[in-house]
Parts: structure tokens; C-alpha cells; sequence
């Protein structure tokens, strides 16, 4: 089974996406996270900021000109339509929606690259 998911994103979620990169190269991985939660169904959708694919990783197809990827195991969380818009609770944080749900209205951007600034 082939998923093809998209992924539209507004021009404010797109400025605050780039500043999240910070002019370094990566991928934006859609994520199911759901450690700690005990239950694989109880998950929380995260956004981290990542070096590289992985072998398992589908492409989400977006005129951004941000890479967007999730593992296919995920995939079946997300409709196949997705957008980012600026959370209507915090302008750093994003809502990830489709046209039928919203998978979280205030989601950050975690920076996971290997060589990440450390913030003080």
C-alpha cells in the first residue's frame, strides 16, 4: 500500500518553520510520538527537526520548500491531506490539522540535528 500525503503551509507557519532551520540543512519529521504513554495508541503528534531519513520514511509532498518526512509506521495516524497554520494559542508554536481533525493545535518545533545550538 502506497500513502501519498501533502502538506500546505501558511505563510506564517512557513516564516516560523525557516526560522526553526536556522539556515542549516534537515528535514522536517511528522512524528507519532508516543513514548512514555504506554499505550501505542495514545500518542501525542511531534514535529522534529532532523539530519536524515531513514530507510523506513515517506516523502510528504508540500510547495513549501521545506522536506517534510514521516516514518510510514505513523503515516497511518495522518489523513492524507495535511496543513500547518500558526497556533491560535502561541505564535512559536504550530497547529497541525487536515480536513477532517486537528492532530494538535500548539506543537513545537523540536530541533533534533546532531549539531544543534544548545539554547540557553
Amino acid at each position: 500500500m502506497s500513502m501519498s500525503l501533502t502538506m500546505k503551509v501558511s505563510p506564517e507557519a512557513q516564516i516560523l518553520l525557516e526560522q526553526a532551520f536556522g539556515g542549516r540543512p534537515g528535514y522536517l519529521r511528522v512524528a507519532y510520538d508516543n513514548e512514555g504513554c504506554g499505550c501505542s495508541l495514545s500518542g501525542a503528534i511531534a514535529l522534529w527537526l532532523v539530519d536524515e531519513q531513514k530507510a523506513s520514511d515517506l516523502t510528504i509532498a508540500s510547495d513549501s520548500g521545506i522536506s517534510f518526512i514521516i516514518d510510514k509506521n505513523d503515516a497511518v495516524y495522518l489523513d492524507q491531506n495535511l496543513s500547518i497554520t500558526i497556533s491560535g494559542f502561541d505564535k512559536s508554536s504550530v497547529r497541525l490539522a487536515s480536513d477532517g481533525q486537528s492532530y494538535g493545535s500548539s506543537i513545537r518545533v523540536e530541533d533534533r540535528r546532531a549539531a544543534s545550538e544548545v539554547r540557553a
